[in-house]
């Protein structure tokens, strides 16, 4: 099962830059349309497909909130 620290990682892999809890949209610069794209799609590979089903997904615009929809959908403890 993920963790948030995989989560995060992944993240800023997807992003090419370090991020922390507290980044989002408003406060990292590789966090543009095409980032967002990268990140549900590393994360969707992490989760074998699961981040894909998830429509409010789209919406996550900090690593917070994708955090919260995982523990909320289960896939993150």
């Amino acid at each position: 099962m993920l963790n948030e620290g995989k989560v995060i990682s992944s993240i800023s892999k997807s992003l090419k830059t370090k991020i922390t809890i507290n980044s989002s949209v408003k406060n990292t610069e590789n966090w543009d349309s095409i980032g967002h794209l990268q990140i549900l799609a590393n994360l969707d590979k992490l989760t074998k497909g699961k981040i894909s089903k998830i429509e409010e997904f789209s919406e996550a615009d900090s690593v917070q909130s994708i955090i919260k929809i995982l523990k909320k959908k289960k896939i993150i403890k």
